[in-house]
């Protein structure tokens, strides 16, 4: 009998572990505007629309500008703010946040590695609740390895993760995201380049995860 309900919970464990979690099959796009005021110092315009269930539904809109100041040969600090207005069942929930970023990109034998630190102040307001504040690290590293000729049209095989960490008590140990990315970076002018893959991103809900599988599509400018 004890066998026999001990089976019983492991069986209900696991279906309430498979029942917590949720899936979905997103669109993400974005247009990336930039414009140097000088050699060392840039500014951008980062827009972005996401989608669930590919394109039937919105999810997020996104608006981000910031200001880059290049400190070294592939390496800069950038500073900014962002607006977010997520669609969800309960309604619509905004948040503006300011954020602080390293970035950098080294060449390596036949590649190169990239990725960036950044750190998010959150002011997030939900329907019938007060605005609360959170702060927020995100640590992305990856690579980009060459496809194509030197004199071609440069096209970049892109691999990154990145980990969201929430802070508590001052440290940052709460997961809260993951994202993984593959994909292809094509060169399309001297002022214009295409980012386009697959994103799996997962999400730290709090009653359970929400794993995302993701087509994510981000096209930059030079003005």
């Amino acid at each position: 009998m004890k066998k026999r309900l001990l089976f019983f919970m492991v069986l209900m464990s696991a279906a309430l572990s498979v029942q917590a979690q949720e899936l979905q099959s997103n669109a993400w796009n974005a247009w990336f505007t930039d414009y140097s005021f000088t050699a060392s110092t840039t500014l951008r315009l980062e827009t972005h629309f996401r989608t669930r269930d590919f394109y039937s539904t919105r999810d997020q809109i996104l608006v981000r500008p910031g200001l880059s100041y290049k400190i070294a040969p592939g390496a800069s600090v950038t500073a900014g703010v962002t607006y977010l207005n997520n669609n969800t069942a309960a309604g619509n929930v905004v948040e503006n946040n300011i954020w602080q970023q390293f970035g950098f990109s080294f060449p390596l034998q036949r590649a190169r590695f990239l990725g960036w630190i950044r750190a998010e102040q959150r002011w997030i307001n939900r329907p019938d609740t007060a605005v609360s504040f959170g702060h927020r690290i995100r640590f992305r590293t990856g690579f980009g390895l060459p496809l194509t000729p030197a004199n071609a049209k440069k096209t970049e095989f892109i691999v990154f993760n990145e980990v969201f960490m929430n802070f508590k008590k001052g440290f940052p140990y709460t997961f809260n995201q993951n994202w993984t990315f593959l994909g292809f970076q094509k060169t399309l002018s001297p002022n214009a380049k295409l980012l386009s893959g697959f994103q799996r991103v997962s999400v730290n809900g709090g009653q359970g995860y929400v794993h995302k599988n993701i087509w994510s599509s981000i096209l930059f400018f030079k003005l």
